[in-house]
């Protein structure tokens, strides 16, 4: 799968989550602490039997509650990972997340381009109707992101997330997709 960067084209690719991947994704999230600031699930390290369970969810006959991939830049390296997640199948809604591991790979259009890449799998491929996400209010960056992608805030849960020992709100936003 492919996403675009907007205007400057970038290509990027979406690849399910898969064992081959999890020693690269323990090296990039090794330094979770600067992660934990963006929300979870870094405010912890990242182990391979989680990221094996994440796998696992997604292989049997059943639809998933979840999907994981990493991202890819056009030469193949990963640089982050998104996901759709918390699916509610009756109501076809789910919540989208994103990051951009290194802060060497940030602001270059990388999470731009996947999200759009994954929103785009979700509504042609899972036929979602809503997608929702949860960023805390101080990670600007994501914030402007999914409000570029047409999301809307719909609410702020305070003090939701505990960061460097302190306590802070997270904004939920949301984007109907028509399908």
């Amino acid at each position: 799968m492919r996403g675009s960067g907007g205007r400057n084209t970038m290509a990027i690719s979406l690849q399910a989550l898969a064992e081959a991947h999890i020693p690269t994704i323990l090296e990039a999230c090794a330094d979770w602490p600067e992660l934990a600031q963006y929300g979870p699930p870094y405010w912890r390290p990242r182990s391979s039997a989680e990221l094996r369970r994440k796998i696992a969810d997604t292989a049997g006959p059943q639809p998933a509650t979840a999907y994981s991939f990493v991202l890819a830049d056009s030469d193949g390296r990963l640089v982050g990972e998104t996901s759709i997640h918390a699916i509610d199948w009756r109501s076809r809604v789910a919540q989208v997340g994103i990051c951009i591991w290194r802060p060497s790979d940030r602001g270059k259009g990388y999470g731009a381009a996947g999200s759009r890449a994954v929103i785009d799998w979700a509504v042609g491929h899972l036929g979602l109707h809503r997608l929702e996400v949860w960023i805390l209010a101080s990670n600007g960056a994501s914030l402007g992101l999914f409000r570029s992608l047409g999301f809307v805030e719909e609410g702020r849960l305070t003090q939701r997330y505990l960061v460097g020992g302190q306590y802070v709100d997270m904004l939920v936003l949301a984007h109907i997709t028509g399908a």
